[in-house]
């Protein structure tokens, strides 16, 4: 596993900062044979975008402050951070439903779209997420002989030649 990570001032324009560090360290990555393929690369760095504005547009981050973006990479997976300085008075992010009028309000919800797993942090503050792929070179898991799916439904219990369930 690779562990990397930067501090970003919590200025707006420092956002496009942190989504080139990302996206230069994911495009030279030492993942060894399982490299982040070019969609996975993109969507880790829309979903850092939408975590780093969140951190400067809800937390003291965006105030005077500074957030901290950790990426730890392995084999086919890929996990990023961002540590903010703590919420802004009592207010704390939520995902919520933007309506088709809203300018802002959508950012956790393509994160939680696009993530295979996201949250808060389990120590400090901030969130994560978590992205997978896997080998496009690994073939697929080969198919069961003697089954057919019952009129395409693949949860229909097996059948014997004389049309009975085949579990009895």
């Amino acid at each position: 596993m690779h562990m990397f990570s930067a501090s970003f001032p919590g200025k707006p324009q420092c956002v496009a900062d942190a989504r080139d560090w990302l996206n230069s360290l994911l495009h030279c990555q030492p993942a060894g044979p399982r490299p982040a393929p070019d969609e996975t690369r993109a969507t880790a760095v829309l979903l850092l975008s939408e975590l780093a504005t969140n951190a400067l547009c809800h937390t003291r981050s965006g105030d005077g402050g500074a957030y901290n973006v950790r990426l730890c990479l392995a084999a086919g997976a890929l996990k990023v951070e961002v540590e903010d300085d703590g919420p802004l008075g009592a207010q704390v992010p939520a995902q919520r439903t933007a309506s088709p009028d809203d300018e802002s309000g959508r950012g956790l919800a393509l994160v939680a779209a696009f993530a295979d797993a996201w949250g808060p942090r389990c120590v400090g503050r901030g969130a994560y997420f978590l992205l997978y792929w896997r080998d496009r070179d690994v073939p697929p898991l080969p198919r069961r002989r003697g089954r057919s799916y019952e009129g395409g439904n693949p949860f229909a219990p097996p059948r014997r030649a004389d049309g009975g369930d085949a579990r009895m």
